[in-house]
């Protein structure tokens, strides 16, 4: 008897002994531990995107629990109290939501935008130490990953945002399986440091 049918007799022993429900409910615990392995994985990589982008002065935002803006300043603040600005202050935009605890700020960066999006009771953000829901990026792409996106010229230049932290089942794929960026349709509000509406075209 080979490997692969060893292995096909312990699977078919498996659903005998716990019921096909308790080895769906199995398989299904395996799976979501396997997905929260991978957010992680994004939220770490994209927070080290924003250390090298958006450099705090001292510390990384991996670290970060908490960001306020403080008068026209973007602060960060770290478990122990330590807390620290940006190495660049004027990155910092615009927020929605209060100063001392925004759901949302934008970073600005070579003409693109960034959004860190909050929400504690999230899905993500929940998970997060900062409370990172969701870390945006305005695009003018529409496909990623393949070679078609170099070609992906998207005449009118128009942008839209992209998520750096996304679920398997949030990921769009057009017909010749290309992934697409899945676009926020929902209009965006920013008030920026002068709490001036701050528009973003």
């Amino acid at each position: 008897m080979n490997m692969a049918t060893n292995e096909k007799t312990t699977h078919k022993n498996q659903l005998e002994s716990l019921g096909f429900d308790s080895f769906i409910n199995e398989e299904v615990s395996i799976l979501n531990t396997l997905n929260e392995k991978r957010m992680t994985e994004l939220m770490s990589y994209s927070k080290s995107f924003l250390d090298k982008v958006f450099p705090l002065e001292q510390g990384s935002h991996q670290d970060v629990s908490s960001y306020v803006i403080y008068y026209k300043h973007l602060l960060a603040f770290f478990p122990d109290g330590r807390k620290s600005g940006l190495v660049t202050p004027n990155q910092f935009v615009a927020l929605s939501g209060h100063k001392n605890e925004p759901t949302s700020i934008v970073l600005k960066n070579d003409g693109f935008h960034v959004e860190l999006i909050f929400n504690k009771n999230g899905s993500r953000g929940i998970k997060d130490i900062a409370g990172i829901d969701d870390i945006q990026l305005e695009t003018t792409k529409a496909i990623f990953g393949t070679a078609a996106a170099a070609n992906d010229d998207n005449l009118n230049n128009s942008k839209r945002w992209f998520s750096m932290i996304r679920s398997d089942d949030e990921l769009v794929m057009d017909s010749a399986g290309n992934q697409l960026c899945r676009c926020v349709d929902v209009e965006k509000a920013f008030t920026d440091k002068d709490g001036k509406d701050y528009q973003i075209a």
